[in-house]
């Protein structure tokens, strides 16, 4: 089976790369085509990549095409593509805010798309990545994809309702937590600590706690009261954040975005 990306920045590159170094993909079923040649070339020479020469043979090459090119260039990509895709290929969509239904209208009937959402943590293999079938997909297609985006971090099967909510927390929320991470790191600066320093640990300690809320199976709040002993320092500092409102200020940011998202949507 071969793999066709069209459009190789940041995201896609990163897939290519998590494909390769799991070892399940031999590199030569692994074809891609971007508008920079430089950047073609450049993931050939690390990955293995076999380039195209345009968007259009790399979907007459393929048997699975990802669509990795920002959203608003697909007007140009799809109608160059469609005439090659066939009920027989699959084609794999990363780019956000296009409905599927988008997709099956424009190409022929009976050809299977499935929807994928894959977050910025793709880069370090930690990825959190949603997918969804349309109307022609079966579940071996889903296999499929899920396979090649198990390389790159969690995978998850939601309906195509829920991905505004996806897209709230399991990819703009990764702007929330670096910026916790820079606020507790800020804090450890002002409390004595170089910044490099106190960078890295408050970065540890958030990758330590999502991994004990992984791994121990147990609520959030549970793990927050092992945390918290009567009349101790921690306490104090989850007392202060509440009176601030820090969960009210999660949820609401949360809202705005999935508020934005159906908006784009329309």
């Amino acid at each position: 089976m071969t793999y066709g990306f069209i459009g190789l920045g940041n995201m896609a590159s990163a897939i290519i790369r998590g494909m390769v170094k799991s070892g399940k993909f031999d590199r030569d079923t692994i074809l891609g085509f971007n508008r920079s040649e430089g950047k073609t070339l450049a993931l050939r020479d690390e990955t293995g990549l076999v380039p195209a020469e345009s968007a259009r043979k790399v979907a007459e090459q393929a048997d699975v095409v990802i669509l990795s090119v920002k959203p608003q260039m697909m007007g140009d990509v799809l109608p160059l593509i469609a005439p090659v895709i066939t009920p027989e290929k699959l084609v794999v969509t990363i780019a956000a805010g296009k409905p599927i239904a988008f997709y099956e209208a424009v190409f022929a009937q009976g050809v299977p798309v499935v929807r994928v959402m894959p977050n910025i943590n793709a880069k370090v293999l930690a990825a959190t990545t949603a997918v969804c079938p349309g109307t022609c997909a079966t579940p071996a297609h889903l296999e499929i994809v899920k396979a090649m985006f198990a390389t790159v971090g969690g995978v998850y099967e939601l309906t195509e309702a829920q991905f505004p909510a996806f897209s709230a927390i399991g990819g703009s929320s990764g702007a929330f937590i670096h910026l916790y991470i820079d606020a507790l790191a800020s804090a450890g600066v002002k409390a004595g600590l170089p910044r490099p320093l106190a960078q890295d640990i408050a970065a540890q300690t958030v990758l330590g706690s999502a991994k004990l809320t992984l791994e121990s199976g147990e609520h959030p709040i549970a793990l927050c009261d092992q945390v918290c002993s009567p009349g101790g320092t921690t306490i104090e500092g989850i007392h202060t954040l509440k009176r601030l409102g820090f969960e009210s200020a999660v949820q609401q940011a949360i809202d705005a975005i999935i508020e934005k998202d159906h908006k784009l949507a329309k």
